[in-house]
């Protein structure tokens, strides 16, 4: 769960700060909008898929175990840590996308893991 969640906070960090320059994403053009989302997609996916690749039994409950620090996470950004010029709805948004890919990455594991022990 926690290595997990570290690699979605690894790969954020790095894409958001390091790739996209830690821009504001809200009201600039189309295309930062898809990068930021690209981030998300890819952390939540590579977050979910290495938590259901370590953990004992199913990747998709090991993913979702990962949405436990994910949420507290999430309600710390959204409502404490003020620093976005975005509305409430975007990083919600942003936030629920990046949950959903997640467990995501938990079903392709859990799929791949399937495929595995068939052949």
């Amino acid at each position: 769960m926690f290595v997990g969640y570290g690699v979605i906070v690894l790969l954020t960090s790095l894409g958001f700060n390091g790739v996209l320059g830690g821009r504001p994403l809200y009201g600039r053009s189309p295309l930062l909008l898809a990068a930021g989302m690209l981030v998300a997609v890819i952390a939540g996916l590579v977050g979910g898929y290495t938590a259901g690749l370590i953990g004992l039994g199913r990747g998709l409950f090991n993913a979702s175990l990962v949405l436990v620090p994910l949420i507290g996470d999430t309600i710390f950004v959204l409502f404490f840590f003020k620093r976005s010029n975005a509305p409430f709805w975007f990083d919600a948004l942003a936030a629920a996308t990046l949950m959903v890919c997640t467990v995501g990455g938990g079903f392709l594991r859990e799929q791949r893991r399937r495929r595995e022990t068939r052949a």
